[in-house]
């Protein structure tokens, strides 16, 4: 009786006839076209991935010169209001001093 349930495969009723063999057509068309496509697939990758890096270096490139020419023209601008400063200021006015405060650590707070 035991023995009896091993002589036929339980596998064999769901994969069998027609849809058998259209499970099989499909699994290979599959794996078919899997293997067909990833060539073209990682080609596209590195065509896009040297299109990217080509065109974020020039990118980069042009912004990097945009931000060094208006920290260019800032720089100018601030040397040219320092100069207007030290040249509207008058021989006359008194030095600014500052004051030097010791510090006593026996003096309460």
């Amino acid at each position: 009786m035991i023995y009896s349930q091993f002589q036929h495969n339980p596998m064999q009723n769901r994969f069998s006839g027609t849809r058998g063999w259209l499970a099989f057509v499909i699994g290979l068309a599959f794996m078919t076209l899997a293997l067909v496509a990833l060539p073209f697939l990682l080609l596209f990758g590195a065509i896009s991935f040297i299109a990217l890096s080509l065109f974020g270096r020039v990118f980069l490139k042009r912004q990097l010169a945009r931000f060094q020419k208006q920290q260019a023209n800032q720089e100018f601008q601030y040397s040219e209001e320092f100069q207007e400063t030290v040249y509207k200021e008058t021989p006359t006015s008194a030095p600014r001093q500052g004051r030097t405060f010791e510090h006593n650590p026996n003096e309460p707070v």
